[in-house]
């Protein structure tokens, strides 16, 4: 999803995360790890990178969902004796395109494209214990729905476009994997939900971004599954489809779909990024299919 900062604020934000992700990439092949280490690679746009606007202004990434998911790992790989690695690649910005062919926008520390350096990494760490993670899609649909209307044309394109092009990366990194590695995909919750709260116009602009989502995270979920890879329903946990019931929020009644993205993202600022809170309970829904 993209930033609506400016680019010296996404370059500053982005500094301390390129650090330790060139750490990890420095780590390379899997004969430099300990024996039995296990691996976690973070794939996808700023929702991966773990990318959110702070209250103040400015930015961080690096506190995300890959973050809160690499720490419960993490803590299951040390109370199972193994050694734990973390290496997250996602680009804010990144479209299924970009992450096949380059031009993520966004600095980051790796030379080529998103998929081509994960596809090394999958390679180096062939016969590793390895769970790779993949949010991918958004930004291909993300300014369809802008100025108080749908472009109904841009979202078919988008979504047809991240459907052919998630299947050419599902199928690449699958190629590359080991007999060990576990991939989980994701589907996506709908910030344009927030426009509820701007008045009769808005309501009717989130009610029409429904079927959009339903639409995009269909495509989503039928190519993970023809690539046997499980989907971390994210709409589902995020009450996408759930115009009822009615809670309160703000002083006012709303319907629960609104509220969850009023409360989960930083939507009241604008800024479509999960906050702390949501991108836990995004964690938590990947973190039930590697149960």
């Amino acid at each position: 999803m993209r930033s609506l900062l400016s680019r010296r604020l996404r370059a500053a934000a982005c500094a301390t995360a390129l650090g330790a992700t060139l750490l990890a990439l420095g780590a390379g092949p899997a004969s430099a790890a300990a024996p039995g280490t296990r691996y976690y690679l973070a794939l996808g746009d700023s929702l991966a990178a773990g990318f959110q606007t702070l209250p103040g202004g400015g930015s961080e990434v690096g506190h995300g969902y890959a973050q809160d998911l690499a720490a419960t790992l993490g803590r299951r790989a040390e109370q199972a004796g193994h050694p734990f690695s973390f290496t997250d690649l996602g680009c804010p910005g990144e479209t299924t395109g970009s992450m096949i062919n380059g031009g993520c926008s966004y600095p980051h520390p790796y030379a080529g494209t998103q998929l081509a350096t994960a596809i090394a990494f999958l390679k180096a760490h062939h016969g590793d214990d390895l769970t790779v993670t993949l949010d991918i899609g958004a930004n291909d649909v993300d300014g369809c729905a802008t100025g108080g209307s749908l472009d109904a044309a841009c979202a078919a394109k988008g979504i047809a476009t991240a459907g052919w092009d998630l299947n050419t990366i599902l199928g690449k990194l699958k190629a590359a994997a080991g007999p060990r590695t576990r991939f989980v995909g994701m589907n996506l919750y709908d910030p344009f939900l927030a426009d509820w709260m701007t008045g009769a116009q808005g309501e009717v602009l989130a009610g029409l971004s429904i079927p959009l989502a339903d639409t995009l995270n269909g495509t989503l979920d039928v190519v993970d599954a023809l690539h046997g890879v499980p989907t971390a329903d994210v709409s589902k946990a995020f009450d996408t489809n759930s115009l009822l019931p009615l809670v309160p929020l703000d002083g006012q009644q709303v319907p629960l779909d609104v509220a969850r993205i009023m409360t989960w993202t930083n939507m009241a600022r604008k800024d479509i990024h999960a906050n702390d809170t949501g991108y836990q309970v995004i964690a938590d829904t990947f973190l039930a299919k590697l149960s």
